[in-house]
């Protein structure tokens, strides 16, 4: 499990034009549209579990365990 903050995945794999606001990223991960964890009272999105869409071959391989 990679956790990363909203903004910086968002950055990632959104273009600057049609990234989601905070909110639609805070309203996703609540809703389990993106995987993610929430510690304290911030979110982060699980970039292993978003990459690899529910395929448990592909996010062991991305976790490093074979």
């Amino acid at each position: 499990m990679k956790l990363i903050a909203p903004k910086d995945w968002a950055e990632r794999y959104f273009d600057d034009a049609s990234q989601p606001s905070e909110a639609t990223l805070r309203r996703w991960l609540a809703t389990g549209q993106v995987p993610g964890r929430k510690v304290g009272g911030t979110w982060y999105v699980d970039e292993h579990a978003w990459l690899a869409d529910g395929d448990a071959l592909v996010e062991r391989v991305l976790q490093g365990v074979a």
